[in-house]
Protein backbone atom coordinates (compact mmCIF):
# COMPACT_ATOMS: atom_id res chain seq x y z
CA UNK A 1 0.00 0.00 0.00
CA UNK A 2 0.68 3.53 -0.38
CA UNK A 3 3.14 5.40 2.12
CA UNK A 4 -0.32 7.81 2.85
CA UNK A 5 -4.01 6.92 2.55
CA UNK A 6 -7.09 7.96 3.86
CA UNK A 7 -9.94 6.09 5.42
CA UNK A 8 -13.44 7.11 5.79
CA UNK A 9 -13.57 6.02 8.88
CA UNK A 10 -11.51 8.53 10.35
CA UNK A 11 -12.35 11.63 7.49
CA UNK A 12 -10.01 14.98 7.62
CA UNK A 13 -6.78 12.85 8.78
CA UNK A 14 -4.65 10.62 6.64
CA UNK A 15 -3.12 7.83 7.69
CA UNK A 16 0.83 7.33 7.18
CA UNK A 17 2.59 3.78 7.30
CA UNK A 18 4.00 2.73 10.56
CA UNK A 19 5.76 -0.06 11.80
CA UNK A 20 4.45 -1.52 14.71
CA UNK A 21 6.37 -3.36 17.30
CA UNK A 22 9.87 -1.18 17.69
CA UNK A 23 8.97 0.30 21.35
CA UNK A 24 8.93 -2.37 24.03
CA UNK A 25 5.88 -2.96 26.13
CA UNK A 26 4.04 -0.12 23.83
CA UNK A 27 1.08 -1.77 21.79
CA UNK A 28 -1.22 -0.55 19.91
CA UNK A 29 -4.50 -1.87 18.93
CA UNK A 30 -6.37 -1.82 15.49
CA UNK A 31 -9.62 0.59 15.41
CA UNK A 32 -11.06 -1.86 13.06
CA UNK A 33 -10.55 -5.12 14.34
CA UNK A 34 -9.55 -4.44 18.00
CA UNK A 35 -6.15 -6.41 17.79
CA UNK A 36 -3.11 -5.83 18.30
CA UNK A 37 -1.30 -4.64 15.34
CA UNK A 38 2.76 -6.42 14.55
CA UNK A 39 4.56 -5.23 11.85
CA UNK A 40 2.79 -2.83 9.10
CA UNK A 41 0.07 -0.83 9.36
CA UNK A 42 -1.55 2.71 9.17
CA UNK A 43 -1.47 5.51 12.05
CA UNK A 44 -3.21 8.51 11.73
CA UNK A 45 0.09 11.34 11.96
CA UNK A 46 -2.84 14.17 12.99
CA UNK A 47 -4.28 13.19 16.24
CA UNK A 48 -2.40 9.55 17.23
CA UNK A 49 -5.82 8.04 17.98
CA UNK A 50 -6.82 5.96 14.97
CA UNK A 51 -4.32 2.53 13.73
CA UNK A 52 -4.98 0.31 11.70
CA UNK A 53 -3.64 -3.05 10.01
CA UNK A 54 -3.14 -2.84 6.90
CA UNK A 55 -5.24 -5.85 5.92
CA UNK A 56 -7.88 -3.66 7.91
CA UNK A 57 -8.42 -0.98 5.26
CA UNK A 58 -9.26 -2.56 3.08
CA UNK A 59 -13.05 -4.49 4.86
CA UNK A 60 -15.61 -2.93 3.32
CA UNK A 61 -18.27 -0.47 4.43
CA UNK A 62 -21.59 -3.06 3.76
CA UNK A 63 -21.46 -6.23 4.44
CA UNK A 64 -24.24 -9.37 4.58
CA UNK A 65 -23.76 -11.18 7.98
CA UNK A 66 -25.48 -14.22 8.27
CA UNK A 67 -26.26 -13.80 11.75
CA UNK A 68 -28.76 -10.67 10.91
CA UNK A 69 -30.18 -11.89 7.25
CA UNK A 70 -32.73 -8.82 7.62
CA UNK A 71 -30.20 -5.67 7.05
CA UNK A 72 -27.03 -5.18 5.29
CA UNK A 73 -24.93 -4.37 7.91
CA UNK A 74 -22.47 -0.86 8.05
CA UNK A 75 -19.16 -1.01 8.88
CA UNK A 76 -19.47 2.39 11.60
CA UNK A 77 -17.24 4.27 14.36
CA UNK A 78 -18.70 3.90 17.69
CA UNK A 79 -19.21 6.91 19.86
CA UNK A 80 -20.03 5.20 22.91
CA UNK A 81 -19.30 1.84 24.11
CA UNK A 82 -21.56 -1.42 22.02
CA UNK A 83 -21.71 -4.83 22.66
CA UNK A 84 -20.80 -7.07 19.91
CA UNK A 85 -24.60 -9.27 19.06
CA UNK A 86 -22.31 -12.28 17.82
CA UNK A 87 -19.73 -12.67 20.65
CA UNK A 88 -20.92 -10.56 23.43
CA UNK A 89 -17.73 -8.75 24.00
CA UNK A 90 -17.60 -4.97 23.97
CA UNK A 91 -16.10 -2.29 22.03
CA UNK A 92 -15.64 1.30 23.10
CA UNK A 93 -16.11 4.71 21.50
CA UNK A 94 -13.08 5.12 18.58
CA UNK A 95 -13.48 1.54 17.72
CA UNK A 96 -15.26 0.07 14.69
CA UNK A 97 -18.22 -2.33 14.48
CA UNK A 98 -20.10 -3.61 11.53
CA UNK A 99 -24.12 -1.62 12.61
CA UNK A 100 -27.22 -2.10 11.68
CA UNK A 101 -29.19 0.79 13.37
CA UNK A 102 -32.65 0.08 12.45
CA UNK A 103 -32.20 -3.35 14.59
CA UNK A 104 -29.84 -2.22 16.96
CA UNK A 105 -27.33 -4.93 15.68
CA UNK A 106 -24.01 -4.49 15.86
CA UNK A 107 -20.96 -6.89 15.35
CA UNK A 108 -17.18 -7.22 15.26
CA UNK A 109 -15.29 -7.29 12.06
CA UNK A 110 -13.08 -10.62 13.55
CA UNK A 111 -17.03 -11.82 14.10
CA UNK A 112 -17.15 -11.83 10.31
CA UNK A 113 -15.41 -13.95 7.87
CA UNK A 114 -14.26 -11.12 6.76
CA UNK A 115 -10.97 -11.73 8.37
CA UNK A 116 -8.42 -14.25 8.15
CA UNK A 117 -8.20 -16.93 9.76
CA UNK A 118 -5.60 -15.44 12.32
CA UNK A 119 -7.17 -11.96 12.84
CA UNK A 120 -10.58 -13.64 13.84
CA UNK A 121 -11.26 -14.00 17.30
CA UNK A 122 -7.71 -12.59 18.15
CA UNK A 123 -6.52 -16.42 18.12
CA UNK A 124 -3.92 -18.64 16.20
CA UNK A 125 -6.04 -21.45 14.98
CA UNK A 126 -3.21 -23.78 15.91
CA UNK A 127 -2.64 -22.46 18.91
CA UNK A 128 -5.54 -23.90 19.84
CA UNK A 129 -4.61 -26.93 18.27
CA UNK A 130 -1.16 -27.38 20.11
CA UNK A 131 -2.53 -26.74 23.53
CA UNK A 132 -5.20 -29.35 23.02
CA UNK A 133 -2.74 -31.87 21.65
CA UNK A 134 -0.72 -30.72 24.81
CA UNK A 135 -3.39 -31.50 27.07
CA UNK A 136 -4.09 -35.04 25.25
CA UNK A 137 -0.72 -36.01 25.97
CA UNK A 138 -0.77 -35.00 29.56
CA UNK A 139 -3.90 -37.38 29.70
CA UNK A 140 -2.15 -40.18 27.91
CA UNK A 141 0.92 -39.79 30.56
CA UNK A 142 -1.87 -40.20 33.64
CA UNK A 143 -3.27 -43.26 31.96
CA UNK A 144 0.25 -44.81 31.28
CA UNK A 145 1.33 -43.82 35.14
CA UNK A 146 -2.25 -45.78 36.07
CA UNK A 147 -1.26 -48.76 33.77
CA UNK A 148 2.41 -49.04 35.28
CA UNK A 149 0.65 -49.09 38.67
CA UNK A 150 -2.35 -51.66 37.99
CA UNK A 151 -0.14 -54.33 36.20
CA UNK A 152 -0.26 -53.16 32.60
CA UNK A 153 -3.90 -54.09 31.55
CA UNK A 154 -4.57 -50.84 29.82
CA UNK A 155 -1.71 -51.20 27.83
CA UNK A 156 -3.10 -51.83 24.95
CA UNK A 157 -5.73 -49.37 24.67
CA UNK A 158 -3.14 -46.85 25.24
CA UNK A 159 -1.61 -47.69 21.93
CA UNK A 160 -4.62 -47.41 20.16
CA UNK A 161 -5.15 -44.32 21.71
CA UNK A 162 -1.46 -43.29 20.90
CA UNK A 163 -1.59 -44.63 17.16
CA UNK A 164 -5.49 -42.62 16.47
CA UNK A 165 -3.70 -39.35 17.63
CA UNK A 166 -0.10 -39.83 15.68
CA UNK A 167 1.58 -38.98 19.35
Amino acid sequence: MAASVTCKLHPGHSLTRHHYGGEEGHACVCALCERIIAGAGYRCGECGGFDAHEACLSLPMRVAFVGHPAHELTLSLLTASRWCDACRVASHAGCCVYRCVACDFDVHARCTSLLDGEQQHGRKRGVARRVGMAALRMGLFGLRVADAVTGGFGSPVIEVIETALNL
